[in-house]
Formats: C-alpha cells, sequence, structure tokens
C-alpha cells in the first residue's frame, strides 16, 4: 500500500464543506491499480479462507459483511493510514481520531437494498421539527470512507445511494423505497475500482440492489472521534493481535487505538 499524498488545506476545506453540506463527498480517483488488486485479493481470499469461515466465535463474517479486516491483511491495515484518507478524517474528527471499524462488503448478484443510517441517530429532532437549524451543522462523529473494488459504474451493479442533505433531517429515512429530504431524492454514487468516496454516518443511504451477473467489492475504512469506542469483537475482551503492530508507524498505532491519556483516563 502506498503513502499517498494528502489534499492541500484548500482542498480539505472544499471537502469538509461539502460533507457538511450535502452529507457525501465523491473524492474519484484515489488508489493505484496494484492496491486495488491487493485490497481484493485480500477480501477474495477471506471470503474463502475455510480457518475464517470455520472460526463462528470469531465473528469474521456477518453476512455481506467481512470483518476487522486490518488484522487479515497489511493492505487493508496499512489502508488506515493511506492519505489522503487520514489526513481527511484527522480534519473532520480531530487529530486524536481512531480507527473504529473495517468491514468489507460483497454483494452477490441479487443482494443490496435497504434505506437506513449507521448505528445510532445522533441527534434527533422532536416531533412538530422539520430538521436541524441550517445554521448550524451537524456535527460528525464517524466517518465513512469507501473504495470500490470492482467497478461499480452503472446502477445495475448496486452502488452507494444516498440521499444529499439527509444527514440535518435528525431523523431515520422516511421512506422504505423512495425516500426525500427538502424535496431531494437519491441520488447514485457511481465509481471505478480505485476511486472513494466519504460519507457523514448519519446521511440517508443504502447498498442498492445489485441486479448484474457479477459481485460487487468494497474496501474502506470507519473512523470514529477518540470518545466513540472502537468496534471490535468481542469488545471488552477483544486482544489485538500481535502481527497487526508489527512495523505500526506511531499514527497507525494511533489510529488502531494506542493513545495517550486524555479526558477520563
Amino acid at each position: 500500500m502506498q503513502s499517498g499524498t494528502p489534499y492541500d488545506a484548500e482542498q480539505t476545506q472544499s471537502i469538509i464543506e461539502r460533507l457538511y453540506t450535502d452529507g457525501y463527498v465523491h473524492l474519484g480517483p484515489v488508489l493505484e491499480p496494484d492496491e486495488v488488486a491487493a485490497l481484493r485479493d485480500a477480501l477474495e481470499r477471506k471470503a474463502t479462507d475455510p480457518q475464517i469461515l470455520a472460526d463462528e466465535d470469531g465473528d469474521h463474517v456477518r453476512g455481506i459483511s467481512y470483518m476487522r479486516m486490518f488484522e487479515y491483511d497489511n493492505a487493508f491495515r496499512d489502508l488506515i493510514v493511506r492519505e489522503p484518507f487520514a489526513s481527511l478524517a484527522e480534519a473532520v474528527l480531530g487529530d486524536d481520531c481512531h480507527l473504529m471499524s473495517q468491514n468489507a462488503l460483497i454483494y452477490e448478484p441479487g443482494m443490496g437494498g435497504g434505506w437506513h443510517i449507521d448505528d445510532l441517530l445522533h441527534f434527533p429532532v422532536p416531533d412538530g421539527v422539520d430538521r436541524h437549524d441550517p445554521r448550524i451543522r451537524v456535527p460528525c462523529m464517524v466517518l465513512q470512507i469507501f473504495t470500490p473494488l470492482s467497478d461499480v459504474d452503472s446502477v445495475e451493479f448496486g452502488c452507494t445511494e444516498v440521499v444529499p442533505g439527509s444527514h440535518n433531517s435528525g431523523r431515520g429515512p422516511n421512506d422504505k423505497e423512495h425516500p426525500t429530504f427538502e424535496g431531494q431524492g437519491s441520488v447514485p454514487i457511481l465509481a471505478r475500482a480505485g476511486e472513494a468516496y466519504l460519507f457523514h454516518n448519519q446521511i440517508w443511504h443504502q447498498g442498492a440492489k445489485n441486479r448484474s451477473d457479477r459481485r460487487r467489492l468494497l474496501g474502506g475504512v470507519t473512523y470514529g472521534r477518540r470518545f466513540v469506542s472502537q468496534k471490535f469483537y468481542p469488545f471488552i475482551d477483544y486482544h489485538m493481535p500481535v502481527h497487526v503492530w508489527e512495523g505500526a508507524s506511531p499514527r497507525l498505532q494511533r489510529f488502531l487505538g494506542r493513545h495517550t491519556k486524555g479526558a477520563y483516563g
């Protein structure tokens, strides 16, 4: 995995403004073909690894999700600090942010669909209030960055779809099939392998149904603010495998959770 190049200050600020306005940003091409190949190979190996598939207690696979990819292959581990991902996460979430989770996805033909926000609704508005005050940014506590590992340049391949601005709603999706926010319907994020996009985890989104005859593969990183707990099963009993630390830079170690002292401890 290459180190990559961070965006300059002006580009970074523009991306942040778009994130808070629209709830998502399509970054365009980021990874080189050999990086995509390494990530795809790791995901496909994990998906067919007899040891992984036999270890039900290890929580390595949940439906379409392949959990804790940083444990399985260093290509995924090093993606955590690959630029411009790491610096964008720090710009949005703070210099002490960390990896919250790293799950890769495989959508077989026919899979997909289901509008949602990730995890909890962080800032719900009461009945009778249409949305959050547009003068106030809805804080981003969790930032999702995805990079397709197969071409998803047509809606038939099951692309990610989002409803722009819906992170400001203070609610979950308002329709199971065709949600809209302030007159805006869903838009597809069409991307080729190696491109990347990021979104506020409160935006309404879905992986559209894969109506093609080929699999859709997706990698990425989910970052959280320092106070957001890392989601590594079995949680308080989780032990980071020793091999994950081997050769890890101080910055990568912090993203993995090796923090300095802070508030409450």
